[in-house]
């Protein structure tokens, strides 16, 4: 560290404000263009170059405001870290598909399709027709509630006892 970072880091921890913190990041702005430019970040083509560095300079602020210098360990050690790890959180979130989708060698593992589609191999059915619904036909649901009816039905005739012991039995 020189002088002038140094200066800037004892007033800074004596006393934040943004005037020291704004000087301190343009000292170290050149951490993001190297945690830019030294990973794979440049090849993605997710968001433009500028959103890199924007997403680098929000790291490089949350690593100026945890970083303790009494620990020993250099500033720029620990930011290019910090850096690293808050672009890739941005990139996370921008992901619209899951990780998991990915092969090994990054391909989509499935395609999006409509469910108003037909199928070929279904006989000219749509997606939606042939994909089972996660909820109940009406006949179901009348036979449910036929189920439900008869067994309130069955323990309003135990004794109060018999009730009793259900209750305890099953809560």
């Amino acid at each position: 560290m020189n002088n002038e970072n140094e200066t800037h880091w004892r007033l800074y921890k004596e006393q934040p404000n943004s005037k020291i913190k704004q000087k301190i990041i343009v000292n170290y702005s050149n951490l993001v263009h190297y945690v830019i430019n030294n990973s794979k970040f440049a090849n993605l083509n997710v968001v433009d170059e500028k959103d890199f560095f924007q997403f680098g300079i929000e790291g490089l602020s949350e690593a100026i405001d945890r970083f303790d210098p009494d620990y020993g360990t250099k500033f720029e050690t620990y930011a290019i870290q910090r850096i690293r790890g808050k672009i890739i959180d941005e990139l996370r979130k921008l992901q619209i598909k899951p990780r998991s989708n990915f092969d090994e060698q990054g391909n989509l593992r499935y395609t999006n399709i409509s469910l108003d589609k037909t199928n070929d191999d279904r006989e000219g059915y749509s997606f939606y027709e042939v994909i089972p619904a996660e909820t109940a036909s009406p006949e179901e649901t009348h036979e449910f509630n036929k189920k439900k009816e008869l067994l309130v039905n069955a323990i309003n005739e135990l004794s109060e006892r018999e009730r009793l012991i259900l209750t305890l039995y099953y809560y």
